[in-house]
């Protein structure tokens, strides 16, 4: 029996280091399989800030592409598809450098089809066997405001360089793709001030490969608060989307020979949410693997399962159930062929990981590769369980979600009876999600004497529609009441110490913490705030595109008098409640972030710092929204760390 050492919560000792953290946050995403030759290929950040195009040989995966490239854009700032087969084995795929590249695999030679162009970017490449022609997602900065920026569909000829626009008239545009025989095309589309979550609408067209035009042009799905989402063709010409009904995202099919798509509503499938409708335009959690088969990404109450679907027999299954898969994302699965394919997916004890799935036999299915860290690199006994809490809002009759870890170490135990300190976790969005995954993050202060709990609070999706969409217009207020509900309910059960908890998140939960501290500036010992809003009449003038008219519709509830609208920007903008807040205040911001501009740090600290209280703004140079560089990852770790021993220990 191990004798553990008694040392009080929050100075545990823990092999999980920040740089351990730090290089968990390496990326790993977009498998590809060359339909010829059956090579398999993924992007993965190597922890610089670099971005390789990886194959996965019998020797283990090997970087092809040249050092002094990087895959990547900033189309619609969060960036789009960047990496695609073309039908004789190359890949092309969007630079860092702003430029289109091909790879040629066999050579790692690279070669330039459009050159850097400050004006235009390019990504979410779709190609076909017939000509040189490959679609994509154009972006206009001619006027570069969110009014001016303008986008299309382009197409792009790989043998000369030639572009033209072949599809225009809408704001937006998500997700072209071809057929398997380069005759048809579909994609999203949407307008402001609408919503892509609820008004997108799929488009198809047929396509002149000769001629590289688009004709016979229709909306088959959505434009009426329906949710679609994730059009995919099957092998076969069939094609497949996701569109919310009955409460849930569920499978579309429209057969090869054209006609209405008709749901895929096999019993029990109403459950899960099928297709995932994201910022991140990327989006491939399903696949058709033939013309009977699907593997599908099925998420309820933020667990996912990998299932397959059996068109013929009308039925479903579980598979891969000896990986014990916790979270699929974005753009995570390629078919290998009608019975297999990769996918990227993390459980709770590996960070983003590559596996091969068989939907017929689980010994077939299995880990090719891991970016990062292992929780399996650890001694028994270190990590923290996720354990999912649901409770009832205070305020609101519903309910509120979420995933307590509670400290652990094998090596350490607090003394009898002292309760841990708890870090409150708010995620990004705010229609995002946190589910049982590993999350390194949060084991690191777990394995320290933490407990850590991430709130999917009300428009979180993998809940259901209706969870999602009742945040409208009540953001920065049930989201609120659903962390200081979450805080109270674990203080109130005797779970964690009274007094001793801080909140945390970024992005929207960086707008949530600072929300949380005016609000309820007595339950928070503290705040830590990562890129988060606090003026949101400046926000709305002041971001990008894509999300110009997100605040809006979270915010202002149907039918609210145009002179209400600013009196609700403040209301929910901690900006002008500033001097509600108590507990002191660490933001971390990224001065180069498009999405929420540096300015939102620094209207807050110095507020806050003129009324006396106690704040610190650390600024990182050349960071974006995200912070997710390496030596950030280090920076804003060790700074938070240091607040919360600051704010949480001190009693």
């Amino acid at each position: 029996m191990t004798v553990k050492n008694v040392v009080a919560h929050g100075n545990w000792e823990s092999p999980i280091s920040i740089e351990t953290v730090a290089s968990g946050a390496r990326s790993l995403t977009a498998p590809r399989v060359c339909t010829q030759s059956g090579r398999i290929f993924f992007l993965e950040g190597d922890g610089t800030g670099r971005t390789a195009i990886m194959e996965l040989t019998g020797s283990g995966a090997t970087d092809i592409l040249p050092k002094d490239c990087s895959v990547g854009n900033i189309v619609y700032e969060y960036g789009v598809q960047a990496l695609q087969i073309l039908p004789d084995g190359r890949l092309i795929f969007s630079s860092r450098d702003n430029t289109v590249k091909i790879l040629d695999p066999n050579t790692s030679s690279v070669t330039t089809v459009v050159e850097n162009d400050t004006i235009l970017r390019y990504g979410s490449f779709t190609s076909q066997k017939t000509s040189p022609w490959v679609l994509a997602i154009q972006e206009d900065h001619t006027n570069n405001t969110p009014a001016g920026i303008k986008n299309y569909i382009a197409a792009i000829n790989v043998s000369t360089g030639a572009t033209k626009r072949v599809i225009s008239g809408a704001d937006f545009y998500f997700q072209p793709r071809f057929n398997d025989h380069g005759t048809r095309l579909v994609w999203l589309e949407w307008n402001h001030p609408e919503m892509l979550f609820d008004m997108a609408r799929v488009c198809v067209a047929d396509w002149n490969a000769e001629e590289a035009t688009v004709t016979n042009r229709q909306v088959i799905a959505g434009g009426n608060s329906e949710g679609v989402c994730e059009p995919h063709w099957g092998p076969d010409g069939a094609l497949y989307f996701s569109q919310e009904t009955g409460g849930h995202r569920q499978l579309f099919r429209s057969p090869p020979e054209g006609g209405s798509p008709r749901h895929i509503d096999f019993p029990g499938l109403e459950e899960f949410d099928l297709g995932e409708s994201s910022l991140l335009e990327s989006s491939r959690t399903y696949t058709a693997l033939s013309s009977r088969y699907l593997l599908v990404n099925a998420t309820a109450k933020s667990r996912c399962r990998l299932i397959c679907i059996d068109l013929e027999q009308k039925s479903w299954k579980e598979v891969a159930q000896n990986l014990e898969l916790s979270a699929l994302g974005a753009d995570c699965v390629s078919k290998i062929d009608e019975s297999s394919a990769v996918i990227v997916a993390r459980n709770p004890v590996t960070a983003n990981s590559l596996f091969r799935i068989d939907i017929h036999d689980s010994k077939k299915c299995k880990l090719l590769r891991t970016a990062g860290v292992s929780g399996e690199n650890y001694p028994r006994g270190l990590l923290s369980t996720p354990e999912h809490i649901t409770i009832q809002s205070r305020k609101e009759n519903r309910e509120v979600h979420g995933w307590l870890c509670m400290p652990r170490n094998n090596k350490y135990v607090a003394r009898e009876g002292e309760l841990p300190p708890l870090i409150v976790f708010s995620h990004g969005g705010p229609t995002g999600v946190i589910t049982n995954s590993l999350n390194l993050r949060a084991q690191y202060f777990t394995s320290r004497g933490y407990a850590f709990l991430s709130v999917n609070y009300l428009g979180s999706v993998g809940y259901g529609s209706a969870y999602r969409r009742h945040l409208y217009g009540r953001w920065g207020v049930s989201d609120t009441n659903d962390v200081a509900d979450f805080a109270a309910y674990l203080v109130e059960t005797g779970r964690v110490r009274a007094g001793a908890v801080g909140i945390t998140g970024g992005s929207a939960g960086g707008y949530n913490t600072l929300q949380a501290l005016t609000q309820y500036p007595t339950t928070f010992a503290g705040g830590v705030c990562a890129c988060g809003i606090s003026d949101l009449i400046q926000f709305d003038d002041h971001t990008h595109k894509l999300e110009s008219d997100y605040a809006s519709a979270l915010l202002i509830p149907e039918g609210t008098p145009e002179d209400d609208k600013v009196r609700i920007y403040k209301e929910r903008s901690a900006r002008y409640h500033a001097d509600k807040i108590q507990s002191p205040l660490l933001l971390v911001h990224g001065v180069a972030d498009p999405v929420v501009p540096i300015v939102q740090a620094r209207i807050i600290h110095d507020i806050v710092k003129a009324n006396g209280g106690d704040v610190k703004l650390v600024e990182v140079p050349d960071e974006g929204h995200m912070l997710g560089k390496p030596d950030t990852v280090r920076k804003y770790l060790a700074e938070e760390e240091a607040w919360w021993r600051k704010t949480l220990l001190k009693s």
